[in-house]
């Protein structure tokens, strides 16, 4: 998402490099409007600026690795925040002691999973790639455009963007699709720069899509209340996860976006699942040494 202080500009450009069209076949680089500036932390790019980037930062295969890289780095992250939750049960033997574990295992579960999947999108990255390569070669026969005056101008080949929507969609691609406007989201604070965190996080009570979406709201303002987020989730509305916003609560979607899993959760419960995060992240804390 884009929130509503991000500064953003508007692209109008009408063909792209083979990495860019890469790019966005993959999804990212989407719609009109983009990012003026990539906010990166230690890792690089923020996964969730990558439908709204102007440009590629890097190369297509760097900024695949450096997503990879994240995943693992990530994944090492959770393992010892694993051991973590374990001295804590032993040390304190909470009454929680069970949820504590089952969190932790959850979110170690979670990188790991992550790890599997850019490891799957770098493969359909680089078939991409091959496969617009291979139709280039076929020159006056492909059914991709080359921007000629562009490709001479830079000397690096450009594909016109209505020629790979066409031939995208072959694949089950859609380059072109309905903009989609900015998220109004109001928040009382943005950082412009993501630091490395200095708080050892522990997943949400469930490792669910409404799970996950109210880690990153705490994460970003871990003083969060139960109407605030409200106000967050009711700006995510009629997405894939957040269906709609009810006076007794929120109706989402779980992960696998069956009619099935259509679930209700109340304003309390909600508040529940705050009070869950915020408790396990003042426990979870290194001890001295």
């Amino acid at each position: 998402m884009i929130y509503h202080d991000e500064p953003t500009k508007i692209d109008t450009r009408k063909s792209y490099s083979i990495d860019e069209s890469v790019a966005k076949m993959l999804g990212w680089m989407h719609g009109s409007v983009r990012l003026q500036t990539v906010i990166q932390d230690k890792y690089g790019p923020i996964p969730r600026h990558l439908p709204h980037l102007d440009s590629l930062q890097h190369s297509l295969e760097t900024h695949l690795q450096m997503l990879l890289d994240r995943a693992k780095h990530e994944y090492n992250e959770a393992l010892q925040d694993n051991e973590i939750a374990k001295l804590y049960v032993e040390d304190k033997n909470p009454v929680d002691a069970t949820s504590v574990i089952i969190a932790s295992n959850s979110i170690v579960n979670e990188k790991y999973n992550q790890i599997s999947h850019w490891n799957q999108v770098i493969d359909k990255a680089l078939n991409f790639k091959s496969m617009i390569q291979k139709e280039l070669e076929k020159k006056d026969s492909s059914k991709l455009e080359k921007d000629k005056p562009l490709t001479d101008e830079t000397g690096i080949v450009h594909i016109k963007l209505n020629s790979l929507n066409e031939w995208a969609k072959q694949f089950g691609v859609t380059i072109i699709d309905i903009p989609e406007g900015l998220v109004v989201v109001n928040r009382e604070q943005h950082n412009q720069t993501i630091k490395a965190s200095t708080v050892t996080y522990i997943a949400p009570k469930r490792s669910d899509a409404l799970g996950i979406i109210l880690d990153n709201l705490l994460r970003t303002n871990p003083e969060l209340k139960p109407a605030r987020a409200m106000e967050e989730l009711r700006s995510l509305e009629g997405g894939n996860v957040i269906i709609e916003i009810l006076d007794e609560g929120v109706k989402w979607r779980r992960d696998d976006g069956s009619e099935n899993d259509i679930e209700i959760t109340s304003r309390a419960s909600l508040g529940e699942r705050l009070r869950y995060w915020k408790k396990i992240q003042s426990q979870t804390k290194p001890r001295p040494t």
